[in-house]
């Protein structure tokens, strides 16, 4: 069982894709969107990054990133124990931000 299996589940559900977002965000400047707003209201930017060891992750605030296994999950598999960092407030807002192109 992998590590971040047990992590909880959006609801509701996210509508695009990890891979539909990241790609969409690498096509534009600097592979960056700006101006998106958290769930609680905060101004964020996202970026779209590769990595050798790390392959595709968005970059987000407070040194936090969403990879291709935790979209859709309140947390990521980051961060010391279990718990993972929040990354919720920034999915949600990516997904909206996909449909809405």
């Amino acid at each position: 069982m992998s590590p971040h299996n047990d992590r909880l589940i959006m609801d509701p559900k996210l509508i695009s894709s990890f891979d539909q977002v990241f790609n969409s965000i690498s096509e534009l400047p600097n592979k960056t969107v700006s101006g998106l707003l958290t769930t609680g209201g905060v101004t964020f930017k996202a970026t779209a990054k590769t990595s050798p060891k790390l392959g595709n992750f968005i970059e987000l605030p407070h040194a936090n990133r969403i990879y291709p296994c935790c979209w859709g999950n309140v947390t990521n598999h980051m961060g010391k124990g279990k718990e993972g960092q929040r990354i919720g407030q920034y999915a949600r807002p990516l997904d909206e931000w996909y449909q809405n192109l």
